[in-house]
């Protein structure tokens, strides 16, 4: 009985450890199922990643900065391969050796190199920029814990050409003045990141059949700016300034049709390849950052709102008070006694008595309506950083001298940039255009990736208002006015001189021992091509802007358009011999038909105005003596010179007779 109690115990313990243990094994299953399941499919991209993150990395391609170019894909400005000089001070030996040794070769002082040796950090710059003796130099030394790192230094070709305008970069490649500053986000450098493998002890390895991307160069740009009219600006430009020892300068170029811009050039001179070692104030782009009286200048601007509001016609008189006239309170100068003159004999002979007149007949609204419009009191928009708006005062706070001085360009100030777009919007048949120096955005090899939009368009005056002003300042170049020495051989020109007392900042009047010298006009006349804006600050020996800046504008001119295939005109004259006559593409067309001018309304003064069948008139001055040049010869698109080359200084022979500067505005 015992022994069957115990058989059945055993049998009875063996079930019970048979069963627990087919439970224990089912359980272990499901939690292992349980687990693959939640590895495999609940956990799968998490482990995914992880494995990768311990077998592939992300390899930086190194790329450097974009280039610039100009409108015919000349680089301005492009990046150099460059060594730098790095040091790892916690595994550095003998530092006190190594520091002397460096310091012969890089001409540095030693215990400046040695401080560097003793910084916390795990690296550190030694040197930015070697020059290949000095790479070279370096590796021969063998000192550990210094090493080379490759690098990109920018390089300008052309030194000072156009140096405010392309601007510079820092140490760290940033952009900081100029078009570097302005697109710096498109030019900066933008590393590739691709996929490497590597083993358990961390070490890359390239399984592609293809070797690793090289460095590549980032996105550039490609500016509306002509690489040799640039160089011609800079040259008459140098020129006006060593003969009259001015302080500064600035002239600017325009296509008529577009308003892009072809050339601005600021003296002096910045070469951005030694930006270190200028100031602030030699990498200043004058031309959008300053600010100045245009003076006479701004005698088109007024003429032209007062024909477009119908206050005056173009034959209609202003009794000019025979030089020296008191309004509101301030007695008005002219530089010649004028009796009654009509509208474009204002401009001809730059009347301020009879600008003043006209600013009082047209009104603090009407006026500033226009000034507005033509863009001054405004940035232009321009792609360029820092540029300022100039000064234009609120209508509501002028007083009638306000009123009456701004007739003549003063009270206001504006920008070089400013200057010549709102001309340009007379040029190109009263509509106002945002001037733009950028065409494109480029890739490696210059062609283009995006074009940027199309400038806004603003209409200002009438285009038969913009022919009636035009012939206006034709009229300032042509024999008698104060623009004769504008005119180039062959080629009509539409301009206006301007000559403005500087104030002094000090005392808050005006200088009468510092001028600005300005002349603006646009050539040809009837099919603008060039906008040009001329601008020559504190000149001596002359200070008048018909004797120092009309100058500059024709010795450009001179050269500029027969480069772009603009040919004189011949006057019905068969052209020079091996001359030929070709059809100038690039030119902007014609402005169409012009409107009928608009019914004269508004209100006119006895006292100031008289009728044009009036037998009075005003004493003639002297007629003024022309300037005899040389007819330019073309060149064909073929033989056009680089701007590598120099320009001969008889490329065209101007040669400018006596005159009386007295009479010149």
């Amino acid at each position: 009985m015992e022994r069957r109690n115990s058989r059945n115990f055993l049998n009875a313990r063996y079930w019970s450890c048979y069963v627990f243990f087919n439970i224990l094994v089912a359980a272990g299953s499901c939690i292992i199922l349980a687990k693959a399941f939640q590895l495999q499919v609940l956990d799968h991209s998490v482990w995914v990643e992880r494995g990768r993150a311990q077998t592939e990395v992300k390899l930086q391609v190194p790329a450097y900065r974009g280039s610039i170019y100009d409108r015919e894909g000349r680089l301005l400005s492009f990046s150099v391969p460059q060594c730098s000089l790095g040091a790892e001070p916690k595994a550095m030996q003998d530092m006190k050796l190594l520091a002397g040794q460096l310091a012969a070769v890089l001409g540095e002082p030693q215990n400046a190199i040695k401080r560097k040796f003793e910084s916390k950090r795990n690296f550190v710059y030694l040197k930015r920029h070697l020059t290949d003796q000095q790479a070279l130099a370096v590796e021969d030394l063998k000192g550990r814990g210094i090493r080379l790192v490759s690098d990109y230094k920018r390089f300008y070709p052309y030194r000072q050409l156009a140096g405010q305008v392309l601007g510079f970069v820092g140490m760290d490649g940033a952009g900081l003045e100029g078009v570097e500053k302005g697109f710096d986000a498109v030019l900066r450098e933008n590393p590739v990141k691709v996929d490497q493998v590597r083993d358990g002890v961390r070490k890359c390895l390239w399984i592609e059949d293809e070797p690793p991307p090289a460095p590549a160069e980032s996105l550039g740009v490609k500016l509306s700016i002509d690489a040799f009219l640039q160089y011609v600006c800079e040259f008459e430009l140098e020129k006006a300034v060593e003969q009259y020892q001015a302080k500064a300068a600035e002239i600017v170029v325009l296509d008529a049709g577009t308003s892009e811009v072809l050339a601005m050039a600021s003296w002096p001179y910045f070469d951005p390849n030694f930006a270190a070692r200028k100031t602030a104030d030699a990498w200043r782009n004058r031309i959008i950052t300053d600010s100045f009286e245009p003076g006479s200048t701004f005698k088109v601007f007024l003429m032209s709102a007062a024909l477009e509001e119908g206050v005056f016609r173009e034959h209609d008189r202003v009794f000019c008070e025979n030089g020296k006239a008191k309004i509101a309170g301030h007695f008005i100068n002219d530089t010649h006694p004028y009796g009654w003159l009509n509208m474009p004999e204002v401009i001809k002979y730059s009347s301020n008595i009879g600008a003043s007149k006209i600013a009082l007949q047209l009104g603090n609204e009407r006026y500033y309506k226009y000034i507005k419009a033509f863009g001054f009191g405004s940035p232009t928009g321009i792609e360029l950083p820092g540029e300022v708006k100039g000064l234009v005062r609120p209508a509501k706070k002028w007083r009638p001298i306000d009123l009456a001085t701004t007739g003549f360009g003063q009270s206001i100030g504006v920008t070089s940039m400013q200057l010549t777009a709102a001309v340009a919007a007379i040029a190109n048949g009263g509509e106002y255009i945002q001037p733009s120096i950028v065409k494109a955005i480029v890739d490696s090899e210059g062609n283009p990736v995006k074009d940027l939009p199309p400038r806004p368009r603003n209409r200002v005056i009438q285009k038969a208002t913009a022919k009636k002003v035009a012939n206006m300042m034709r009229k300032v170049t042509e024999e008698g006015g104060t623009g004769v020495s504008a005119a180039p051989e062959g080629y009509e020109v539409a301009g206006k001189t301007g000559t403005a007392q500087t104030m002094d900042p000090v005392s808050k009047h005006y200088d009468s021992h510092k001028y600005t010298s300005l002349f603006t006009g646009f050539v040809p006349v009837e099919n603008p091509r060039l906008v040009i804006t001329v601008v020559i600050h504190e000149p001596h020996g002359a200070i008048y802007g018909g004797v120092v800046a009309a100058p500059v504008f024709r010795n450009f001119a001179a050269k500029a358009l027969p480069h772009l295939g603009v040919l004189p005109s011949t006057r019905g004259e068969s052209y020079p011999p091996g001359v030929h006559s070709a059809k100038n593409n690039s030119a902007p067309p014609a402005p169409g038909p012009a409107v009928a001018a608009r019914k004269d309304n508004g209100p006119k003064s006895a006292a100031i105005i008289q009728a044009k069948q009036s037998t009075e008139q005003a004493a003639v001055p002297k007629k003024a003596i022309a300037v005899k040049v040389a007819a330019p010869v073309p060149e064909s698109a073929a033989a056009r010179p680089k701007v590598t080359a120099p320009i001969p200084v008889n490329l065209y022979t101007l040669k400018a007779e006596k005159r009386d500067t007295k009479r010149i505005d």
